[in-house]
């Protein structure tokens, strides 16, 4: 299972989110994902792979509201978005002419 975990303070780094991680006793493996810039900073979050959807859940459950750098983490099953079926054959360009 693929758990997003965001709503991280810009400083946080992969190796904190380890630790984090860690106290809750679960592996996972870790993506990094930035994102374009929102006003004043850039955001990123981490998608972590669980081995199980039993484990998933744990970290979600364990994980989620959790204070990381004085930010309370949004944890939740990861959902890629795809692409808005509206755009499929349309015309992309801002000034037709």
């Amino acid at each position: 299972m693929e758990v997003f975990i965001g709503n991280l303070p810009g400083r946080a780094t992969l190796q904190e989110l380890h630790g984090c991680i860690g106290a809750v006793g679960l592996r996972a493996d870790f993506r990094r994902h930035v994102g374009e810039d929102r006003g004043r900073r850039r955001y990123h979050f981490f998608v972590a792979r669980t081995a199980s959807r039993v484990e998933g859940e744990a970290l979600i459950a364990r994980l989620h509201g959790r204070c990381l750098g004085g930010r309370a983490l949004v944890v939740r099953e990861y959902r890629p978005r795809s692409p808005d079926p509206a755009w499929r054959g349309a015309e992309r360009r801002i000034n037709p002419w």
